[in-house]
């Protein structure tokens, strides 16, 4: 498992990536023909570029719409229309946040464990809690992400 730092790293660079392309919708006709008619192109200058046939460069363009085009054909496409194919996975939400409310969970799952949980002050029961959230963060235990 990578450790503290390396995961921070990677946190905010998909945090950084998830402001630059979080709202970026895929164009109607999907990003191959969009690509293709923004440039004046047609499927033949396509497919000569590429050296495969018409019909493979409107079943790709298809494939896209259907969500069944592989990523290595929307490189190779890309690269013959003079640009480049960037794929990711954004959160929703910046990392820290989706392992706090990870965290969240756990503890008030761990609380309804506890037997005399119940029996604690209200604000006993938060303090449980905020401390119960902060080791959850600080530990990563191997099963923090299993479901509750």
């Amino acid at each position: 498992m990578p450790d503290f730092m390396q995961r921070r790293r990677w946190a905010r660079m998909l945090d950084r990536s998830a402001a630059q392309f979080g709202d970026i919708q895929a164009p109607e006709k999907g990003w191959i023909a969009t690509m293709r008619l923004a440039l004046g192109m047609s499927a033949e200058h396509v497919a000569v570029r590429k050296g495969v046939s018409r019909n493979a460069v409107y079943q790709a363009e298809r494939s896209e719409q259907e969500g069944a085009v592989s990523l290595k054909q929307m490189e190779a496409i890309a690269a013959t229309m003079g640009g480049k194919f960037v794929y990711a996975i954004v959160p929703n939400e910046p990392v820290e946040q989706l392992k706090y409310k990870q965290a969240v969970r756990r503890a008030r799952a761990m609380a309804l464990d506890k037997q005399q949980f119940a029996v604690l002050s209200a604000d006993d029961q938060q303090d449980w809690i905020d401390d119960a959230i902060a080791q959850q963060l600080h530990d990563m235990p191997s099963d923090f992400w299993d479901p509750i």
